[in-house]
């Protein structure tokens, strides 16, 4: 089958002794933090009840994630680029709990879905009556915008015919050895093609750098029936 790709490489790499500069959208760990404090949540509060002397002490609703965010907040509002070792340390203390792949995965679909409603609504309503094929290259030219804004130094390459996205040394493999950060990319990944498609897909982590011995993830989608 044809393959069709689109390939972006930060054009500053800093020398390997050298802090990676800010390239990460502040919107990231934002969304991150929020999916956090979100799951920590208490699905019913009780009337009077005292949160903080019912329920153990969780990461999510700890005063330290509250100020955080407002931090986060913050930095969104002035577009201000974040460190990949900053992102790395915030991934570290996610990948404590058990619960952490879910997180990155529902962090990285509320990731695509920022992207979504940034774009004008009228494109929005057209780009679902598109047919499939052209609807994937607007999803190919979003997505490229989006993950160099999600990956720091790294290159990556987004490929249509099939729809796959590969990322080389990325930010997650670095922060967590198991491979359950990567969820973050991949959950991204997913819900952008299905935002400009209108489809369902499932998607396959073909290949980790925390388990391959190279230095890349690369992911591939296939429609659901």
């Amino acid at each position: 089958m044809q393959s069709t790709e689109t390939s972006s490489r930060n054009p500053s790499h800093p020398p390997d002794d050298s802090p990676a500069p800010p390239s990460v959208t502040p919107a990231l760990p934002l969304l991150l933090l929020e999916t956090l404090r979100d799951r920590d949540q208490p699905e019913e509060v009780l009337e009077d009840e005292d949160i903080s002397t019912s329920l153990p002490r969780r990461l999510g609703l700890s005063e330290v994630v509250r100020l955080q965010i407002r931090r986060f907040e913050e930095e969104v509002k002035l577009r201000r680029p974040q460190g990949p070792s900053q992102i790395e340390d915030l991934m570290r203390l996610v990948i404590r709990r058990p619960d952490s792949e879910a997180i990155f995965g529902e962090a990285g679909r509320r990731i695509a879905e920022r992207y979504w409603h940034q774009r004008a609504s009228g494109l929005r309503a057209l780009v679902r009556f598109l047919p499939r094929a052209i609807a994937l290259l607007f999803a190919q030219r979003a997505g490229k915008r989006m993950f160099g804004e999600l990956v720091g130094p790294s290159s990556f390459t987004i490929g249509r015919r099939p729809e796959s996205l590969r990322i080389d040394s990325p930010m997650t493999c670095r922060a967590d050895p198991s491979g359950a950060a990567c969820s973050l990319y991949a959950g991204a990944f997913l819900a952008l093609l299905e935002l400009y498609t209108g489809r369902r897909y499932r998607v396959l982590h073909t290949s980790c750098a925390t388990s391959s011995g190279e230095e890349l993830c690369e992911w591939s989608v296939e429609m659901r029936e």
